[in-house]
């Protein structure tokens, strides 16, 4: 029944978009160009470099610092404090991706993996600070605002899900990485990073573009009207343009805060819903991430719920700081 039914929604997007593929075109090219000018640059680097920085040990020299307060409060190896400070220098999906990575390598197991995600994943403070707050709402404070309430609402959502997973009798390191296993991974570890890099680079591209693509055929074809209806009735005060940016970004992130910057000018607004959209990521930033933690086979109901309390909390906290301006 589940497969027939993806057969069927996708055989009907196909048809869609042979009916006006100019405008499909034109919409993959407008995501191509979103990822080749504001994620290709920022992510690519860091990407790379934090590949070559597991291979060489430092995770495992910044976790054997950060253990004892990792946990204590999250219930997890050191480690985590590295994916985390990862995370929020480079943004998604860096922190599924590391999460993965060190599974892998049997540094992490699968219940740490499950706590890990809820605090780690999170957006970067190019994207939030220059690419949103700069370059969309044209407000530097408001940028600022939205990284303190993400990274602070990252670190409190781990707390909901510290027991998730959790084991008393389980160790606290897996295994300690030895120069013989990353002799193992691979030969040429510049070769392997650079290829590791390009392939993840090239996946977070392709669903980018798949889903400017899929939000402009929808928005086309009025097949969000149903879920525009329902948060009218939420948000009566809101515009309708501003409700069907909500909807885009919860689809696609980078879109969403675009469109909410085009819909509305209250500063306030914005950064409230601009926190909500990118503490919880989109449907794209979700399909990015789990294309690396499904290897740690993690519920993607529950990554789905990790974001949601997330956006939440986040949320909160924006509105609150937003008081202060």
């Amino acid at each position: 029944m589940k497969k027939n039914f993806m057969i069927t929604v996708i055989c009907v997007l196909l048809i869609f978009l042979v009916i006006n593929p100019a405008l499909n075109i034109d919409s993959f090219f407008l995501g191509v160009q979103v990822w080749a000018t504001a994620i290709l640059p920022a992510l690519f680097p860091f990407l790379f470099f934090t590949k070559l920085l597991s291979f060489f040990g430092l995770p495992e020299k910044i976790g054997s610092v950060l253990s004892p307060i990792t946990q204590k409060l999250y219930r997890t190896d050191g480690i985590s404090g590295y994916i985390y400070t990862m995370s929020i220098l480079s943004g998604y999906p860096v922190g599924a991706k590391l999460t993965s990575d060190f599974y892998e390598l049997k540094l992490i197991d699968k219940g740490q993996a499950r706590r890990i995600t809820a605090y780690t994943s999170t957006s970067g403070p190019l994207f939030i600070v220059g690419t949103v707050g700069v370059g969309m709402f044209l407000n530097q404070t408001a940028g600022l605002i939205i990284l303190a309430a993400h990274f602070i609402g990252a670190l409190l959502n781990g707390l909901l899900y510290r027991n998730i997973g959790y084991d008393k009798t389980e160790n606290k390191k897996v295994r300690t990485l030895t120069i013989e296993d990353m002799q193992k991974i691979n030969k040429n570890i510049l070769e392997e990073s650079m290829i590791n890099t390009i392939k993840s680079i090239m996946i977070i591209g392709g669903y980018i573009a798949i889903f400017f693509m899929l939000i402009t055929l929808l928005n086309n074809y009025h097949l969000f009207l149903p879920i525009e209806f329902l948060l009218s009735q939420i948000f009566p005060l809101l515009p309708p343009n501003f409700i069907t940016s909500l909807i885009n970004g919860m689809v696609e992130v980078t879109r969403g805060c675009l469109d909410l910057s085009k819909s509305i000018t209250d500063i306030k607004t914005l950064i409230i819903f601009g926190t909500a959209l990118i503490s919880f990521g989109g449907l794209s930033v979700f399909f990015q991430a789990y294309t690396f933690l499904k290897k740690i086979e993690i519920s993607a109901k529950l990554y789905l719920l990790q974001k949601f309390t997330h956006c939440i909390i986040s949320t909160a906290i924006a509105s609150v700081l937003c008081f202060f301006i």
